[in-house]
Parts: structure tokens; C-alpha cells; sequence
């Protein structure tokens, strides 16, 4: 009988042995493990600042653009930053031809610049937003004006291009 017991032992060392490795993990398996984590969560922050820094340069651009007097081309897709009370923001129209141009959080703010060879309205033109509205709903200026709109709602607005 004790060798019926020895052998049952022996056993179910032997099954507990072959059956211990498959689910736990060694603390050398846990460490490669931790470093993998890290270094994935490392790269996804460094690409995650890259791509803010990008932002915040071509932020910076546009913003250094306006203040030197050069202001950014009026395109179709375009859209200024919004604007708070008494924010302002420039396009030079280039292109002839008409542009129709709206407020993004409010699309019901809508207006036409027509640009014509030749128009007596050159050079920079003030615009303001206010009560919901662009001051003009159409105006015609020649290749290269600069328009500035000045936002004077206590709600903040953008300069957006169709």
C-alpha cells in the first residue's frame, strides 16, 4: 500500500510539474512585459507632441503672418481661428473671382467678396462682425486687398471660406 501511495505522489508531482509552467508568467517575462508597455506609451506621447508642436507652430505662423502685415491667402477650405470680442483676423483676396464666406459655429452668417481687375477698393479694408452678421453682404475689391474683420459679439465667430 505504500508504494500504491508513493506512486500517486510521484504522479501528481509529476502532472503539477508539466501543468505549473502554462499560466504564470516569471517575474523576468512581467518586467519584459512592463518595458514593452512603457516604451509604446513613450512613443504614442512623443507623437502626440509632435503633432501639438506642428499645430502650435502653424498657429504661430499664421499669427506672425498678420502681425507683419502679410495675411494669409483667402482659399477656398480655409478658415480663420475663432475670434473672441474684439479679435481680429486678414485675408488678401489674389484670385479674381467671387468667395463665399461664412461663420463656422454660426452658418447662418454668410457673405460674397468679389474680386474684379481694376476695382477702386484697394489696399485694406476694415470689415466687423457683429450681431450675429458680417457688416457687408457683398463687397468688390480689387486683386489684393486685405480684408480684416474685427469681432465685436460677445460670442466668438471665424472668417470661413466655401
Amino acid at each position: 500500500m505504500n508504494i500504491k501511495v508513493g506512486l500517486l505522489l510521484a504522479g501528481a508531482a509529476l502532472i503539477l510539474a508539466a501543468c505549473g509552467d502554462d499560466g504564470m508568467q516569471t517575474s523576468e517575462e512581467q518586467n519584459d512585459v512592463a518595458e514593452e508597455t512603457e516604451a509604446v506609451e513613450q512613443e504614442k506621447s512623443t507623437e502626440q507632441a509632435a503633432s501639438e508642436e506642428a499645430e502650435t507652430e502653424e498657429t504661430e505662423e499664421s499669427s506672425e503672418a498678420q502681425k507683419e502685415g502679410e495675411a494669409p491667402e483667402a482659399i477656398s477650405g480655409k478658415a480663420s481661428e475663432l475670434l473672441s470680442k474684439g479679435e481680429k483676423t486678414s485675408f488678401v483676396f489674389k484670385q479674381i473671382g467671387e468667395f463665399s464666406i461664412f461663420c463656422e459655429p454660426h452658418p447662418v452668417m454668410k457673405m460674397t467678396v468679389v474680386v474684379e481687375e481694376g476695382d477702386e477698393l484697394s489696399g485694406e479694408v476694415e470689415l466687423d462682425i457683429a450681431d450675429y452678421e458680417f457688416s457687408e453682404e457683398t463687397i468688390v475689391v480689387a486683386p489684393g486687398t486685405i480684408i480684416t474683420w474685427t469681432n465685436l459679439d460677445g460670442a466668438q465667430h471665424n472668417v470661413a471660406f466655401k
